[in-house]
């Protein structure tokens, strides 16, 4: 570990790194997936545990992680839970589907997201595991970050940048309008373990019109140099390099992704369409696809 790293991970409050011993009662522990040695960082919360993972993981090497890797837990995840827990996921996901959770040490079940339960963790050895005071949340090989966002809701905290994002090599893509979260095809992201990570605004160099699909969607479009553009709202996502070329394969014409120019300077993938295609009604001057749905410019 560098001298910064090891200086930026010991000013973090009550962090430590165990080797085979048992999380300090009242600490939060993550043990992530390893290949070779296993180890866990504990810390006062789940938040302060995330961020001392966030600087280990700027060193680790990304070429171990999958290229499918999951970056976020589905919207309706399923969880095996004992009897003693059901309540608390009921309360805290009460999209999940629970199931029995299987014997302590068993495999994940297949279509199961994660596993809960109130003992020392004892699943897959190379699996990820995050400890709380009550229960531990058990998962699959490098899917930490579905063992971290379960653990999220159930203690009542908020992580937006999970510490594997450091590490596995997230894709970036910005979307404009049925992708938004919230709407119709926002699925069509999630379901390839795609996570939600903010807002932006284009450079005022583009056009948004309606094309004629089901669901309704916009098509973004650059201006001819000289024209008058209008600064467009999205939002970004971030998946894995297998995610997004799955994402692609499966777009239809006219949608296509290419680079799109943001109003900090910065050229990222986004969707666009092809301008021959983008001759729909414009509704530029809304500035975002929700506000031009809620002023009924965009057919139902």
């Amino acid at each position: 570990m560098t001298a910064d790293r090891r200086a930026t991970l010991m000013s973090l409050p009550g962090v430590r790194i165990l080797t085979r011993v048992p999380v300090p009662p009242g600490a939060v522990g993550i043990t992530p997936t390893m290949a070779a040695d296993r180890f866990t960082v504990a810390a006062p919360d789940l938040v302060t545990a995330n961020r001392a993972m966030t600087v280990l993981a700027t060193q680790a090497s990304a070429s171990g992680w999958p290229a499918d890797v999951r970056f976020a837990t589905p919207p309706r995840p399923v969880i095996g839970a004992p009897d003693a827990l059901v309540a608390t996921v009921r309360r805290a996901i009460p999209d999940a589907t629970l199931v029995a959770a299987p014997e302590d040490g068993a495999p994940l079940p297949d279509g199961v997201d994660a596993v809960l339960t109130t003992v020392e963790p004892c699943g897959d050895p190379r699996g990820a595991a995050v400890q709380t005071a009550e229960f531990s949340v058990l998962a699959r090989p490098y899917d930490d970050a579905v063992a971290l966002d379960v653990a999220a809701a159930l203690t009542g905290c908020r992580i937006d940048e999970v510490w594997p994002l450091t590490v596995a090599d997230p894709q970036e893509l910005v979307v404009f309008g049925a992708h938004l979260l919230g709407g119709p095809l926002t699925h069509q992201l999630t379901d390839l373990g795609a996570r939600w990570s903010g807002e932006l605004t284009t450079a005022p160099r583009y056009r948004m019109t309606v094309l004629p699909s089901t669901p309704a969607k916009p098509a973004v479009s650059r201006v001819p140099d000289g024209a008058a553009g209008t600064a467009l709202y999205g939002q970004r996502w971030l998946m894995s390099a297998a995610a997004l070329g799955r994402f692609l394969a499966a777009l239809p014409p006219p949608m296509q992704l290419g680079k799109v120019e943001f109003a900090d300077g910065s050229w990222r993938t986004a969707f666009s369409c092809d301008a021959a295609a983008a001759d729909g009604t414009d509704i530029s001057a809304y500035g975002s696809w929700p506000a031009a749905i809620a002023a009924g410019a965009v057919p139902s």
